[in-house]
């Protein structure tokens, strides 16, 4: 290519020395390679979705170009394929774009779906959909599937078809989203579900969930995973109450974390489902109806939720039962709990301002509820304010299940049953203990109560008849309110003087004393 760009200058010979210099270079480099074979690198090609016929104008349907540069680079067993400034119009009920393994994808070029494209399964997908996939990375690229533009598409759950998810991998191993931005509006828009799945790495991405007007509210998560060794790492989440977005995050079966991600408008911020020694640390969670809901569909252990801020809307989004972090109530479900520690969050309600329906018995700040057996567990500095209903609540009404081995320690409750619904004034209390519970201790919690006029019934609530308490110890508790007093709500087996430390101290309003009850 170089020769063909040298014009001849009669007969100087300055070109003949430039061929031959070329040539001299070439062997040496040649010689060099044949003397270094052993230390080589293989030859990293990059391929260009413009090289094989992709516009990226915004209007042509740039599909099958797309498809044949995915495809062939898949063909010959992977490699990096570049997506260049532009928008490239796709059109992913004509055909999936194929995904393999040892395939990166970057640049910051736009896929966005062709307006009335109707219903698919996956914009990407690997063929069949069953194969393992293998270092897959997909970074920088933003997904539009235009949701206002495909006015023809029709979700049902219940049929995969319609799925609308963006990308599918069900199995593989080092699997990496990051630094995206995605509009998406399916059912799961990130699926990486599988027997083999182990290291996902879903990091910095910014997700944006936009219902279809007219499309009537579906089951949706913006990422699914069941696997192991799972990253979920600084990802933005935004939605609105109008776009019905029901899950940011949904995670089963494996360990990881999840960390640092910001979650606005979607109901649930996170369905975490049998996970084992996994960290929830540092997210922030706001305008939801429920925050962190920990599912045991069979059992989950070592699970460590900290330092999260979690704000509930309950009274914007008209809902009766609402929390922020809390192990799920669910009929059918019956999976146990094992060393959990919830320590260092926030957890904020709305104000409630008149009387709505509201349900005292799954509404709270901190919920140790469910229709399984909860085993150690620690509730640890953790902050409640202004709680529909219950601040904490500790164990479940039904005499299949224990709840034992819980510590509820250090705590700051504000303003809990802070509603005006009678209906739930009878199970409004900070701190609630209930069903069959063996040994468990609610120590050195603060509790206030702020309002003037008073609103709130119990400072402690506890409900035994039909029930086992064993060693069930409340005290050295602090409690103050502005304006009356709550009812301390105690059953008599309840010990309420810390063991070894001699008589109960008083429990008269406005005395800050070391083990004083209300």
């Amino acid at each position: 290519m170089l020769a063909r760009g040298i014009k001849r200058r009669g007969r100087s010979g300055a070109p003949r020395l430039f061929s031959l210099l070329l040539i001299s270079i070439f062997a040496n480099l040649l010689l060099w390679g044949r003397a270094g074979e052993a230390d080589a690198q293989p030859r990293i090609d990059v391929v260009n979705v413009r090289d094989f016929g992709a516009a990226g104008d915004g209007a042509t349907d740039d599909t099958s170009a797309i498809v044949k540069a995915f495809s062939e680079t898949c063909t010959s067993g992977g490699g990096t394929i570049y997506l260049p400034p532009g928008i490239y119009i796709i059109n992913p009920a004509a055909a999936s774009i194929p995904i393999c393994s040892d395939l990166a994808v970057h640049g910051p070029g736009t896929l966005k779906v062709k307006p009335d494209a109707g219903n698919y399964q996956a914009i990407f997908a690997s063929n069949p959909p069953i194969t393992a996939l293998h270092n897959l990375t997909f970074t920088g690229i933003t997904v539009d599937q235009n949701a206002a533009g495909n006015t023809t598409a029709a979700i049902d759950v219940a049929d995969v078809r319609t799925h609308q998810r963006v990308w599918q991998v069900l199995g593989g191993t080092n699997v990496h989203f990051e630094n995206m931005r995605l509009y998406v509006s399916g059912v799961n828009s990130i699926v990486v579900n599988g027997p083999t799945v182990s290291g996902v790495y879903i990091n910095r991405n910014h997700v944006v969930f936009q219902k279809r007007e007219g499309q009537p509210e579906f089951d949706n998560s913006a990422i699914y995973i069941d696997g192991d060794n799972f990253h979920v790492t600084d990802n933005t989440f935004l939605s609105t109450p109008a776009d019905l977005a029901r899950t940011a995050i949904e995670v089963h079966t494996g360990s990881g974390s999840v960390a640092g991600n910001t979650i606005d408008g979607f109901r649930n911020g996170m369905n975490l489902v049998d996970l084992k020694s996994s960290s929830v640390t540092g997210n922030n969670i706001r305008n939801a109806g429920y925050g962190i809901s920990l599912w045991s569909l069979t059992k989950m252990d070592g699970v460590t939720v900290s330092g999260n801020t979690v704000a509930i809307a309950q009274v914007t989004r008209n809902i009766p039962s609402s929390w922020g972090i809390a192990t799920s109530y669910n009929r059918g479900i019956h999976g146990d709990f094992f060393n959990l520690q919830i320590s260092g969050n926030i957890v904020r309600f709305e104000p409630e301002h008149s009387p709505r329906t509201v349900s005292g018995w799954v509404s709270y700040g901190i919920g140790l509820q469910t229709l399984g057996n909860v085993t150690n567990a620690l509730i640890l500095g953790n902050e409640v304010l202004q709680a529909p209903a219950r601040g904490i609540a500790v164990g479940v009404m039904d005499a299949k299940y224990t709840t034992s081995r819980v510590s509820v320690r250090n705590n700051r409750i504000i303003d809990a049953g802070s509603n005006f619904s009678s209906g739930a004034a009878p199970y409004s209390a900070a701190i609630s203990l209930q069903g069959n519970l063996s040994s468990i201790d609610v120590l050195l919690n603060r509790l206030d109560f702020l309002s003037d006029p008073f609103i709130g019934r119990f400072s402690y609530w506890s409900f035994e008849s039909g029930y086992r308490f064993r060693d069930v110890v409340v005290a050295d508790n602090y409690a103050t309110a502005v304006a009356g007093s709550p009812a301390n709500g105690l059953t008599p087996s309840v010990v309420q003087t810390y063991p070894g430390q001699g008589t109960r101290v008083s429990d008269s309003p406005g005395v800050p004393s070391q083990g004083r009850l209300h």
